[in-house]
């Protein structure tokens, strides 16, 4: 036996990031290989065995086929569950973080040069290694752990110490829990990794554990990262996540700090705008927070993200309640708010546009899309006749007069 009397491995289990986006990827990839699994569960050793030198990849044997199939087998629950806890914590921030497309070439590519690797170490230093069957998700997952150091250096992971013994069977968990930074976690497990595949070679014993293939696909992770130069958009979204839990409560300096450094950096992101205005909103300074919202939502418009220029607006309307845009925008976001189902913002966004430009055309129509709010979706059909009465007194000649009058008198009805 190679390894050392004690070995510590922390395992992760709650990452404190929220992700941005649905990871459709990871939760395919952790279906497929629950599936597999669970196909194998009724086979005996030597059918499973069987069942590794057919779909199994077998460096001797090089294959496409075999080398996607191989990804989804496992052998034994503790394989099984030890990659797929590590792929569903770490697979999804960053895959809600760079995108589905770039992920999945990230776990294949992964997965490739982790063969690779152990390839090479195993043609150099173990050659009966080179017609054992590789299976398991390990190397790919590697990958996006080595590539989510970089990209997410700031995020940490709740995680519990193992402690594995030779003569326990499985690892036992120290009872402590420890909030570990991701490139922490990456780089003990590189060490450790390094460490045993050099007491392997040191040795030369296999124990048919893929401690290079481990070591293959973190480093394509690593290298990624670096040739896509990820990490300042890692601090860019380590920035606005903070910011959004200090601005629910009393800001921390250093979270300050961060964002304006940020704002600098990136003056005209919307997103850093609205993070920075929600701080200063918390520290008191109104005009700023203002003039900071003010600024992020024509931003956002122009970049086409109509919810989040709605959203921003929402908190605008609950901080400064007779704030207004230009008379485009504000259209634009009380649409918006309308067809989010935010109906309180959305009235007050078309009255406060109808208020403030009331000889454009498009005053009219805000009134009458308010009026339509409060009949059909805040059941307020006296307010909603009221806005019609109000328009109707405004713009005797308006072309909608016909249909004021219509919904005037069915309102008459409904109310009598």
């Amino acid at each position: 036996m190679i390894f050392p009397l004690l070995d510590i491995i922390p395992l992760p289990f709650r990452t404190d990031r929220t992700l941005r986006s649905v990871p459709y990827v990871t939760y395919t990839l952790l279906f497929c290989n629950l599936f597999v699994y669970m196909l194998c569960l009724g086979m005996s050793n030597y059918e499973f065995h069987l069942l590794t030198l057919q779909w199994g990849f077998i460096i001797n044997k090089p294959s496409l086929l075999t080398l996607f199939t191989s990804l989804f087998l496992h052998d034994g629950l503790l394989h099984l569950l030890s990659n797929m806890l590590i792929l569903w914590l770490i697979g999804t921030v960053l895959e809600s973080g760079i995108g589905s497309i770039t992920f999945l070439l990230l776990y294949f590519a992964s997965a490739v040069t982790a063969v690779m690797i152990n390839g090479l170490i195993g043609h150099t230093f173990f050659p009966g290694s080179l017609a054992v069957p590789l299976i398991g998700a390990s190397g790919a997952i590697s990958g996006i752990t080595g590539f989510a150091a970089m990209r997410f250096h700031r995020l940490r992971a709740l995680t519990v110490p193992l402690i594995s013994l030779i003569w326990l069977p499985v690892p036992a968990p120290i009872p402590l829990l420890i909030w570990m930074p991701m490139w922490v976690f990456a780089l003990w497990f590189a060490l450790r990794e390094v460490v045993m595949g050099l007491l392997e070679i040191s040795v030369r014993q296999n124990t048919f554990v893929a401690h290079w293939a481990h070591i293959g696909g973190l480093l394509l992770g690593v290298l990624a990262a670096m040739l896509l130069q990820v990490m300042q958009e890692g601090r860019r979204e380590a920035v606005l996540e903070d910011s959004v839990r200090a601005s629910a409560g009393v800001p921390q300096e250093r979270t300050r700090r961060d964002a304006q450094r940020l704002l600098h950096e990136r003056p005209d992101d919307p997103e850093v705008l609205e993070a920075m205005a929600a701080l200063s909103l918390v520290n008191g300074e109104q005009e700023r927070s203002r003039d900071l919202y003010a600024r992020a939502i024509p931003l956002f418009l122009s970049s086409g993200q109509r919810e989040k220029a709605a959203a921003c607006y929402g908190n605008i309307l609950r901080n400064f309640p007779d704030m207004v845009l230009s008379a485009r925008e504000q259209m634009s976001v009380a649409a918006t708010l309308e067809s989010l189902r935010h109906y309180p913002e959305a009235l007050q966004a078309f009255r406060l546009m109808a208020e403030h430009y009331p000889h454009l055309e498009e005053a009219q129509t805000a009134w009458l899309r308010a009026a339509l709010i409060c009949h059909r979706h805040l059941e307020n059909p006296a307010e909603s006749r009221r806005i019609l009465q109000h328009l109707q007194a405004l713009h005797p000649d308006s072309p909608w007069s016909g249909l004021v009058r219509e919904r005037l008198l069915a309102l008459d009805k409904e109310l009598s």
